[in-house]
């Protein structure tokens, strides 16, 4: 991720304007090879930290472009696998070589070189080798470049809208995914009939600078610039100013990230692998459709499972840590509108046994196809959910 300083931008009347860099341009090319070139041999000679860093600094100090070449080298650097690549107890090793030395000099004598080619400091991040690196072309790397900076300046968000016209299914499905994979407090609405917004709160509007957040926001940026029409537009917080920043298809931003959909993190797949363990009654099925919450809302659930006898559908929304006003509006909703085949997981960070308890009537329905978690829901939670959820119908779906 890009800093502040590696940032190309201009402000006029309240607007921020990025300032693209061409991957055509032939000096900017050079300088994405120069840099590149460093970890390369990095990679092939397994450099330390500290010698690939002070190549790198050269060629920045040198560069008529220093900002830019500061940028690309922070890009490759972030990529960089550094690791310990001799099993040496570094700790000892200086130990006996001190105190040689120690008594040396206390006999009044030279202290003794150490062994030829001993490198006792091996075990600081400085000394750490370069083992590996996944290096793109130059010129993929300033279009990386021009990406990165469009994600740097989301870590200042407020709010965040992003509107996507004419999708494929396979696309928004895409795009949705990653929005609940990122965990972002998010709401989708239908707000034509070839058009989604998303309305994504930014990590000021939550909490102030959170870095967590605003990671996983700018992570959603690659997801979103490879459709083919899309429009973003947000409100940032930057030295306590008000400023707008807006991108679209016309920005000429590309990722290489094409294949979100195919990735299951490890917490969902173990998940998966339980449920089918413990469960005889319910299977999970993918495709998880669009659910009509009214209102040109829709609903995204994380999670849908199918009764192997009755055929119906029931399925799962996951409340985290940031989740709490939409928590609120998704209870207030499942009220109102109880034939809705949805239950609801919420983590313990927004609620206990008690104040969940507070959200319902003493004898509603409702509050049993709700339950706590902590880190991911448990897979006998979720089947008591779905038992008292089963024979409410399908739904609408979209």
């Amino acid at each position: 991720m890009l800093k502040k300083e590696h940032i190309l931008c201009k402000i006029n009347s309240g607007r921020v304007k990025p300032q693209w860099i061409s991957p055509e341009e032939p000096l900017l090319q050079q300088i994405a090879a120069d840099i590149t070139g460093v970890y390369r041999n990095g990679a092939d000679f397994q450099l330390t930290a500290n010698a690939i860093k002070e190549l790198a600094d050269n060629i920045i100090s040198a560069s008529e472009l220093p900002k830019v070449s500061a940028g690309l080298n922070k890009l490759l650097w972030d990529r960089c696998d550094f690791h310990l690549t001799e099993d040496t107890d570094y700790t000892a090793l200086r130990r006996e070589l001190f105190q040689h030395s120690a008594a040396a000099l206390a006999a009044g004598k030279l202290p003794p070189p150490p062994p030829e080619n001993t490198d006792i400091y091996g075990d600081l991040p400085g000394f750490e080798k370069l083992l590996k690196i996944e290096l793109p072309k130059p010129e993929e790397l300033l279009k990386l470049y021009n990406l990165a900076q469009a994600q740097a300046l989301l870590i200042y968000a407020e709010s965040v809208t992003i509107q996507i016209t004419d999708p494929d299914t396979a696309a928004l499905r895409r795009v949705l995914k990653a929005v609940k994979f990122f965990r972002l407090l998010a709401q989708f609405k239908s707000v034509k009939r070839d058009t989604v917004e998303i309305s994504v709160s930014g990590p000021y509007a939550l909490f102030g600078p959170s870095v967590k957040y605003a990671v996983s926001l700018a992570s959603l940026l690659p997801v979103i610039v490879n459709l083919p029409k899309w429009r973003l537009e947000a409100t940032l917080r930057f030295r306590d100013r008000e400023l707008k920043l807006k991108l679209d298809e016309k920005s000429h931003l590309e990722s290489a990230k094409r294949a979100f959909a195919a990735y299951l993190p490890e917490e969902i797949r173990l998940y998966h692998k339980l449920f089918a363990e413990k469960s005889t009654g319910w299977q999970i099925i993918g495709n998880t459709p669009f659910l009509d919450a009214g209102n040109q809302e829709i609903i995204i659930p994380d999670l849908s499972f199918q009764n192997a006898v009755s055929g119906e559908i029931i399925h799962l929304e996951l409340f985290h840590r940031w989740h709490g006003a939409q928590l609120d509006r998704r209870i207030q909703l499942l009220k109102n509108r109880p034939e809705l085949p949805l239950i609801l997981g919420i983590d313990r960070s927004l609620a206990n046994e008690e104040s969940l308890d507070e959200k319902f009537d003493s004898a509603d329905p409702i509050r049993k196809r709700c339950w706590l978690f902590r880190d991911f829901p448990g897979v006998e939670n979720t089947l008591r959910a779905l038992k008292h959820t089963t024979g409410i119908g399908t739904g609408k779906l979209k």
